[in-house]
């Protein structure tokens, strides 16, 4: 009763308060303030830390070691937020940012950084065990997702060009990726790879080499770009196990936007 009572009034007032939100969360919140960005709406900042509680409940936010919400009612600056690290994706060439959308490529030059790079800055992200994950709606040409180094892509339309930690070898078959909605890629081991579209499952393999370097951007690769949107990205350790939980979550949250 009184935790419910401290939420309606942070929830009220606003401001970054947010009495009785989860740590994490009113980590960001924090952050945001001390930054000058615009917070959520505070019905909003009940819904996305409740997604911090459900991510938690599902063994999820532990594995992340970088995951930003671009759909948000707050501003860019704060869509750009890594909830993980405390710091910021870069949006360069000024993709279109709606609220509660994310953030939409123009297809020719503009893109997010997320200034994430497994190579050198991974704390769950594995050679053998590791995932890249996001949604994405209106999608618009093939390569969503990449490292730039040519040994990232994940996220093509029915294709075998989606790579984890094995440079330029691809899956051993293609993968369906052409609706709208969550993407997952997960190492599993050494050769095993799993790919999740939505809640839908394809085990396939792909000898690991090395993790992927360079930093890991979105709306672009390394020979175009898209004019797709995405609402969520992020990377970590392999969440194949947590893939049906994970997913109610972010479309729990999407859903009551």
């Amino acid at each position: 009763m009184f935790i419910g009572i401290a939420n309606i009034i942070g929830q009220r007032f606003g401001g970054g308060g947010g009495g009785g939100f989860d740590a994490d969360y009113q980590a960001v919140l924090n952050y945001a303030t001390t930054q000058g960005y615009t917070l959520p709406s505070a019905s909003q900042q009940a819904l996305q830390n409740q997604l911090v509680v459900d991510l938690k409940a599902a063994g999820v936010w532990s594995k992340l070691d970088t995951f930003a919400v671009f759909a948000t009612d707050g501003d860019s600056d704060f869509a750009l937020i890594d909830w993980i690290n405390l710091s910021q994706y870069t949006a360069v060439n000024s993709p279109t940012f709606t609220t509660n959308g994310g953030f939409t490529g123009n297809g020719t030059s503009s893109y997010v950084n997320t200034n994430y790079n497994a190579s050198t800055s991974a704390t769950n992200y594995q050679l053998n065990n590791a995932s890249r994950f996001y949604w994405v709606d209106n999608r618009t040409g093939t390569n969503w997702e990449d490292n730039l180094s040519g040994r990232a892509i994940s996220g093509n339309n029915n294709s075998t060009l989606i790579r984890i930690n094995s440079q330029t070898t691809s899956l051993n078959s293609a993968v369906d990726m052409r609706s709208d909605g969550f993407k997952s890629i997960n190492r599993t081991s050494s050769t095993n790879v799993e790919v999740f579209q939505n809640t839908t499952q394809y085990s396939r393999t792909a000898t690991s080499v090395d993790i992927d370097g360079g930093t890991q951007v979105f709306l672009r690769a390394v020979t175009g770009y898209n004019a797709s949107r995405f609402r969520f990205y992020g990377m970590g350790a392999s969440i194949v196990s947590e893939n049906t939980d994970f997913y109610n979550a972010l479309n729990t949250y999407i859903t009551s936007l």
